[in-house]
């Protein structure tokens, strides 16, 4: 039988037409099935010392498994191919990893991609997250890194060719926090591979609304990254389209719950 919250959160959708934006509380746990045939993963969720609550990654947000339903729109196999084009494996980061879904996943589905999961450095959430890359036997190709952004990159990057950076970088729901931005962009500049053909892939829920993603989208050229795509996709179903900050006065919060917004980026100049 399932974790009782993820009953209830399966119940509410049924019954209520009521989109979770995420999965569990912390210590509970979760259990998912890859749509690729991969066995089933089970994961802890993340708990913080008191004064990291602020974090919220005492759950497993619902973008991480969006991003694990949707895994082949990484295009990693095509990265693959470049990388090992150039005699090495594919280097992949995912930031803000929480419980490590997405990064298990891949860890568990792609034997040419080095991965290295991070999130902030709490003793309580690291020591979860190594605990369930090891419980689904994902160590061998899935390290464990805590990482606070904006800071000295050189413990993520020495799992680098010359610690030039990463092939991929990938994060699900860190852009909820407008205040965190500034050094959330720091962090993909001073992580991304210096390549025309490095990427970055950034899911985001709607659930703080659009205005913040509208503000992060903004300070994109500035920073110094291009939008390769950009689109609204429906969390349950196949529906697409357009970003649009104007929705924002027409919709309630259950519509919010429903979408997520799927961003690719790639360095305006290399």
């Amino acid at each position: 039988m399932g974790d009782p919250e993820d009953v209830l959160a399966d119940s509410l959708e049924s019954l209520y037409d009521h989109t979770p934006v995420a999965l569990g509380s912390a210590g509970s746990s979760y259990t998912y099935q890859p749509q690729n045939g991969t066995s089933a993963i089970t994961l802890t969720t993340p708990d913080t010392q008191a004064a990291n609550w602020a974090l919220h990654a005492s759950s497993i947000w619902a973008a991480s498994v969006y991003v694990a339903d949707h895994i082949n729109d990484l295009h990693i196999d095509d990265h693959c191919k470049r990388a090992r084009k150039q005699g090495r494996p594919l280097n992949l980061l995912e930031l803000g990893a929480a419980a490590g879904l997405p990064s298990i996943l891949i860890a568990k589905s792609y034997p040419d991609v080095l991965v290295t999961c991070s999130d902030y450095p709490d003793d309580a959430l690291i020591r979860t997250l190594e605990e369930n890359v090891k419980r689904n036997d994902a160590s061998e190709r899935c390290r464990v890194v805590p990482y606070g952004w904006g800071s000295d990159p050189s413990i993520l990057l020495s799992s680098t060719p010359l610690g030039e950076g990463f092939d991929v970088v990938l994060a699900a729901d860190t852009l909820w926090n407008s205040d965190t931005h500034g050094i959330f962009f720091d962090t993909l500049r001073l992580t991304l591979r210096r390549s025309p053909d490095a990427r970055i892939y950034l899911i985001a829920g709607l659930h703080t609304g659009r205005y913040v993603l509208q503000s992060f989208l903004r300070s994109l050229p500035n920073a110094g990254f291009t939008v390769e795509e950009l689109k609204e996709r429906r969390v349950s179903g196949t529906d697409e389209r357009p970003w649009s900050v104007d929705r924002a006065e027409g919709e309630d919060e259950r519509e919010r719950r429903r979408w997520v917004v799927w961003i690719v980026l790639r360095w305006t100049e290399c």
